[in-house]
This record gives C-alpha cells, structure tokens and sequence, in this order.
C-alpha cells in the first residue's frame, strides 16, 4: 500500500501520456462518429411518441464530455485517481422512463473511454453489435400504433362495449376496469389504424351512458 503512495506522489503533476492535438483531434472525431451511430439507434429502436429528442442529444454530449475527461484524466495518475473518486458520488436523478435508456447511458460513456484509449476496434465492433441488437428488439411498427382507449360513463352496458373494442380490426386488451356506485371508467390498450382508431370513438360514444371517450398516448409516455 505504501508502494502506492508513493508511486501516486512521484507522479504527482507529471504527464503519463503525451497528448497531442492531432490526438485530441482524432479521438473526437472518432466520439463523434459513434456517437451517430447510437443517436440514430436510440431513435430507430424507439416508437414515434416514446422518443425523446433532448434525451438523444444528451447521449451525444455525454459522449464527448467523457472523451475529454479521460483524456484529462489518463494524463495524471494522482488526478485520475480523484476524478474518478468525485465520479463515484454522483448521483444521477434523470426520470428514466424506458430501462433501455440506461444502457444507452453506459453507451455513450463507453465510446468516450474507447475514444480516449484508442481502442478503436473494440469500440466500433461494440457499437455495431449493440445497433443491431437495438434495433432487432426495439419497437417495431405495430406498437408504434399502440394508443390507451379511456371510456367513462355511468349506467352503461359494460359487456356491449367490450365487445366493440374486441370486434375492431387489431389487438386489444383490457388494462384497468374501475367500477363504481353510480359511474365507471374502462382502460383498453388498442393496436389499430388511425381510421378505425376514430371509428371506435365515435361507435362507442353513441352507446347510452358513455359520458366520455379518449383515445391517448400509453401511459409510459405519459409519466
């Protein structure tokens, strides 16, 4: 342990690394690179509503931000040792509203260290496995259409309206089913076209006690 010590002070405020601009330079543009390649997964993996635009664009920076500071840090042993001591108490408070987008956090610090130690290979090959896997389980088109049908009344044929949902072209299926005293409110999950999205509302609104009928995004994205 004293060996340590004193190898950090013996190196304390030397360079362990030469850094050049063209490296700096190159390193960057290698970020960048792969940083395009995991915006346009995070896009492409995800539903049109789910996609956060500004989310997107952080991976991108957070990408960069962790080039420069590995490139800051591996120049010092003494300052990567502390930085990497600060790193540890961060606490990140971000709402993550989808469990992949985490991983893609790790993605884009990842390219940063692999930038940065010039594991070019290793990080290219990386990135391209996971944009294939990504997009392979991601969102497919049929989910893109996914839509929450809420349905409030009081006194209506509950049963009757069940099977209009059930009857309309697509996958259904019931998410929530609150019944009251005197009124009630029914949560379908809905995959159809736009067209018999609108069919359905106005069908079901014509049903003797439906007092409202709303067609909206799922919930996920409504957090």
């Amino acid at each position: 342990m004293n060996q340590v010590f004193d190898l950090i002070q013996q190196n304390s405020g030397t360079m362990t690394n030469t850094v050049t601009i063209a490296t700096v330079l190159v390193s960057l543009g290698y970020t960048l690179f792969l940083s395009a390649v995991m915006f346009f997964t995070f896009k492409k993996c995800h539903a049109k509503m789910s996609y956060d635009h500004k989310y997107n664009i952080t991976l991108v920076m957070l990408a960069i931000v962790s080039t420069i500071l590995m490139q800051l840090i591996k120049q010092n042993v003494a300052l990567s040792l502390g930085m990497l001591g600060s790193l540890s108490l961060v606490r990140f408070r971000t709402n993550i509203k989808d469990p992949r987008d985490l991983g893609f956090v790790f993605w884009a610090m990842a390219i940063g260290i692999a930038s940065s130690s010039e594991g070019w290979f290793i990080g290219f090959i990386g990135s391209l496995l996971l944009m294939i896997f990504m997009i392979a389980t991601g969102d497919n088109i049929a989910s893109s259409n996914t839509m929450l049908l809420v349905i409030r009344g009081n006194k209506a044929n509950i049963p009757y309206i069940s099977d209009i949902v059930f009857d309309t072209p697509g996958n259904s299926r019931l998410k929530a089913q609150n019944l009251l005293q005197d009124s009630f409110e029914l949560v379908y999950e809905i995959k159809t076209k736009h067209a018999d999205e609108q069919r359905l509302a106005t069908e079901i609104m014509s049903v003797e006690g439906v007092d409202t009928v709303n067609v909206l995004a799922p919930s996920a994205e409504l957090a």
